[in-house]
């Protein structure tokens, strides 16, 4: 698919639908209605009727020219199959329509026409994330789906890649490494890359080169007033740095620009340990986020404490058995060998990572909080939530990641342009952890109990003294106060460059959940 072109002004050329409508954006009055509006309103200029959705979705049906880009659900199968990409079964909310625009103008268009008629709307792009309403919408609102925004064009000179926010990470790592090249992205394939770029991305290469938010070129935006804005270093420059932490407050991002480096064969290996080991494997992940994790940007690491006990991923980005940096590890003689060392590309790396991963459609929901790297507390903060996920009922499980985080991920950011994301100088966990349960009645249960145990690990954390305010978004549950967790400082930034580019309030009087400037608590 073809890139639409940069823009920082107004779009004036008129395209035609099927219907024969013709529509120009941004409309040079806010207040005329949009072509597709007026022809389901049966042509008449008069008010068409407002937070209506049925109206709404015929009128997104005009405009995006028929065919499978507006699906209700009388669509039968291809309506159910959209709904139902969503990740966690949570997040299956049956959406008055279901709109896939298949470009920027085309997402324009649609952001205008919620606006002009005052309706929900949530934005998805690969639906990984598991909080209900956040990437899905009941029957009182849209769903816009981003899934046919797909393309992939690499740079001629091959140090970038447009990436199209409907894609999925699998999509572009089968397209770049081949040719030895790769993107900081996702760590599992089948997740998005809107939501993961916009949330921050924790990639298995963030130590050598950042989070994935800080390695963007420039974002192609489009607007609630129908415009669509290219915004980097020296275009829209303050959008530019919003959209590093800000999340969905200004617009649909529908392309990202991504800085692409070379890759070539990479050390693999997967060890598992039983669960009377977890105190030996914590300490030496403690050892290895404090020194060598800082040594050797080329480290990547990986860790899921399950019932049976942890399992990590050691990964080296270079053709090297067994390097200094994963010692700690090494000293831990009794094991199970998941995964044998090995020299592979960074496919059969994302091959392994995600085949521990729950199929889609599991009912799943998790929270994230961070602290300092001590052993010590590392090992408290295990115990608090195995102590809770105790009390879960019968067919749920927890999962237990602590991630490891080092300053040369903070510094390769600020290196970057910086972000608003307001993290702190020094080695840190981003701790992640999830449940997986089958059963509906059990959702109310499942909430509370990890409402539990993110208000104990918080608790313990400022009573050790490891406690740090940061919340992950990419992580965080449906209650955490993420951009609160960033400063005030960055806060007010991410309010002013909101002002400035949705005067109109759409992404907060009608966006349907999501971490946004709304829910700001003073």
């Amino acid at each position: 698919m073809l890139f639409s072109s940069s823009l920082s002004h107004f779009l004036l050329i008129p395209f035609l639908v099927s219907s024969q409508v013709a529509y120009a954006a941004p409309l040079a009055d806010q207040d005329a209605y949009d072509p597709a509006i007026i022809q389901a309103n049966n042509g008449s200029l008069a008010g068409p009727p407002k937070n209506n959705t049925a109206f709404t979705c015929k009128a997104l049906g005009i405009a995006m020219g028929g065919g499978d880009a507006m699906l209700t659900k009388d669509a039968g199968d291809a309506y159910e199959d959209l709904i139902e990409d969503n990740y966690s079964s949570t997040c299956w909310l049956d959406a008055a329509c279901i709109v896939s625009p298949a470009n920027a103008t085309q997402v324009a268009r649609v952001l205008s026409i919620l606006n002009q008629l005052d309706t929900m709307f949530s934005i998805r792009s690969g639906g990984h994330k598991q909080n209900p309403g956040y990437g899905s919408i009941g029957e009182n609102g849209v769903l816009v789906s981003t899934a046919n925004i797909n393309g992939l064009s690499l740079s001629t000179d091959k140090t970038s890649i447009k990436v199209g926010a409907g894609n999925r990470w699998q999509s572009v790592y089968d397209y770049l490494v081949p040719q030895g090249l790769v993107a900081v992205g996702g760590r599992v394939g089948i997740v998005g890359v809107g939501g993961f770029m916009l949330g921050g991305g924790l990639s298995y290469h963030s130590n050598q080169y950042g989070l994935a938010m800080d390695n963007v070129k420039s974002y192609e935006v489009a607007l609630a007033d129908g415009r669509v804005v290219t915004a980097s270093a020296t275009k829209h420059s303050d959008l530019f740095q919003g959209l590093r932490g800000g999340a969905a407050n200004y617009g649909i991002v529908t392309t990202y620009e991504l800085q692409v480096y070379e890759l070539g064969p990479m050390n693999i290996e997967a060890r598992a340990y039983g669960l009377n080991q977890t105190a030996e494997v914590l300490n030496a992940l403690a050892e290895f986020n404090n020194n060598g994790m800082e040594a050797d940007p080329l480290s990547s690491f990986g860790i899921q404490i399950q019932e049976t006990g942890p399992i990590i991923l050691l990964q080296y980005s270079a053709a090297v058995h067994q390097p200094d940096c994963f010692k700690p590890f090494y000293d831990i003689t009794s094991f199970t060998q998941y995964f044998p060392a090995t020299n592979g590309t960074f496919l059969d790396a994302l091959a392994l990572a995600g085949g521990g991963f729950s199929p889609v459609g599991v009912r799943t929901y998790g929270e994230t909080f961070t602290h300092t790297v001590d052993a010590a507390f590392l090992l408290e903060a295990y115990q608090i939530f195995a102590a809770e996920i105790a009390n879960l009922p019968e067919g749920a499980t927890g999962i237990w990641i602590p991630n490891p985080i080092s300053v040369n991920i903070v510094k390769r950011g600020q290196l970057n342009g910086g972000n608003l994301i307001g993290l702190s100088e020094v080695p840190q966990q981003w701790h992640e952890w999830f449940i997986k349960w089958d059963d509906a009645e059990q959702d109310e249960l499942i909430y509370s109990i990890s409402d539990t145990i993110t208000t104990k690990l918080n608790a313990a954390a400022k009573a050790a003294g490891t406690f740090l305010p940061y919340i992950f978004m990419n992580t965080a549950g449906t209650n955490q106060e993420v951009l609160k967790s960033f400063g005030d400082e960055n806060v007010a930034k991410i309010k002013k460059v909101a002002a400035k580019y949705d005067p109109s309030r759409t992404f907060q009087r009608l966006q349907n959940e999501g971490q946004l400037i709304r829910d700001l608590k003073c």
